[in-house]
């Protein structure tokens, strides 16, 4: 007869009871990636209720995973992994790399969410390729509902990449059109940004340099490189694009 205790005190059950409640693993995700304020843990994982996203971060304070930063003089609130939760990183990227060569991802990318994947576009681009000036992107997914197609990435030497729900009234140095789910297939490495475009399902409109290297400063997901070799630039995701899928 099994021994109850025995599971009741095992350290992988005791893991269980940590990483298992629903969002906590892909919120300690964005925590390892730089994302540290609740308005922009909300954008980067779709579906969480502000309400949900505050209960799960208090959890993770208490079991000192989470640090909470407040900055009085500006009324801002930080979260940071401690140094326990930076521990978990490897282990969080080793769970993708398994659901990406296992678990039929790529059947799942007509169902992500476009907001979170331009969203996560802040991260991959490689400013360092770009030319030093400010550089306005408009993204356009013909296959999503109107009010979803068009979204603006801008590029400013020495400053953050910032994106853009709305037209920010710039001039927009390159056009990019696709479906959402051509760009995730190159993004995650079934497919090329080269064989799309020659196949027609991505048009690149403006700046023909920016359209040439494009390449080189978008920068794709480091489960690509699983598929495809030779490539080092890597972009993280926290799956958190795909998760309407599942």
């Amino acid at each position: 007869m099994p021994d109850n205790r025995h599971m009741l005190y095992c350290p992988v059950s005791l893991a269980s009871d940590i990483l298992q409640p629903r969002w906590t693993i892909l919120i300690l995700a964005e925590l390892g990636w730089g994302t540290s304020r609740f308005n922009d843990l909300r954008r980067a994982i779709p579906g969480i209720s502000p309400s949900l996203l505050s209960k799960r971060l208090g959890e993770l304070e208490a079991y000192g995973l989470v640090g909470r930063v407040e900055d009085t003089d500006n009324n801002l609130i930080e979260y940071l992994p401690t140094e326990a939760a930076q521990e978990l990183g490897p282990i969080i990227a080793s769970l993708g790399k398994w659901a990406y060569r296992h678990a039929g991802h790529e059947e799942t990318l007509p169902d992500a969410d476009v907001s979170t994947a331009v969203w996560n576009m802040r991260r991959c681009i490689d400013v360092d390729v770009l030319p030093d000036r400010q550089i306005v992107l408009q993204w356009n997914f013909p296959d999503q509902a109107a009010a979803e197609q068009d979204y603006w990435i801008s590029i400013r030497p020495g400053g953050p990449v910032d994106v853009c729900f709305k037209d920010p009234g710039y001039d927009v140095d390159l056009y990019v059109i696709t479906d959402l789910s051509v760009y995730l297939s190159f993004y995650f490495g079934y497919s090329t940004i080269a064989h799309e475009v020659a196949e027609d399902r991505m048009q690149l409109i403006g700046d023909r340099d920016l359209a040439r290297s494009i390449d080189r400063w978008l920068i794709l997901s480091s489960y690509a490189q699983a598929m495809r070799r030779g490539n080092g630039t890597r972009c993280p995701i926290s799956g958190a694009a795909t998760a309407r899928a599942g």
